[in-house]
C-alpha cells in the first residue's frame, strides 16, 4: 500500500511537470509563430503529454484525499488542458478556435503556477 506521504510527493511532482510544460509549449509556440521553425508537431505531442500528466494529477489528488480547493484546481487543470488540445486541434482550421488556444493557455499556465505553489507553502496552523 502506498502512503499518503509519498502520493503527496508524486502530486507536487506532477504540478511541477505541467507549469514547466506549460511554459514549454508557450515558448514552443512562440518559436512557430515568429521564428516559423517546424516545431509545432513536437508542441501537439507535449501537449497531449500534459492532459495525460493532469489525469495523473486528478487521480493521485483523489487518492490523496486533496481538500476541496486542491481538487477544483486539479479538475480545472485537467478540464483545461483537454480543451486546450481541441482548440489545438481545431485551430490548425479555423481561426477562432485558434485566437481562444492563447488565452486559455495563459488561464492553465496561471491555474498550473497557482496549483504548484499552493502545494509549495505550509498550511497555515489553526
Amino acid at each position: 500500500m502506498t502512503s499518503t506521504s509519498s502520493i503527496t510527493r508524486a502530486r507536487k511532482v506532477c504540478a511541477a511537470v505541467i507549469a514547466a510544460t506549460v511554459f514549454l509549449l508557450a515558448v514552443l509556440a512562440g518559436r512557430f509563430l515568429f521564428l516559423g521553425d517546424l516545431i509545432i508537431e513536437t508542441h501537439g505531442y507535449i501537449g497531449n503529454a500534459v492532459f495525460v500528466v493532469a489525469l495523473v494529477n486528478l487521480g493521485l489528488g483523489l487518492a490523496d484525499k486533496a481538500d476541496g480547493g486542491q481538487m477544483a484546481v486539479a479538475g480545472l487543470i485537467a478540464l483545461l488542458t483537454f480543451t486546450q488540445i481541441g482548440l489545438g486541434y481545431v485551430g490548425r482550421d479555423t481561426a477562432d478556435a485558434a485566437a481562444l488556444h492563447v488565452p486559455n493557455g495563459v488561464l492553465l499556465m496561471g491555474l498550473a503556477a497557482y496549483q504548484l505553489a499552493s502545494m509549495r507553502t505550509p498550511a497555515p496552523a489553526r
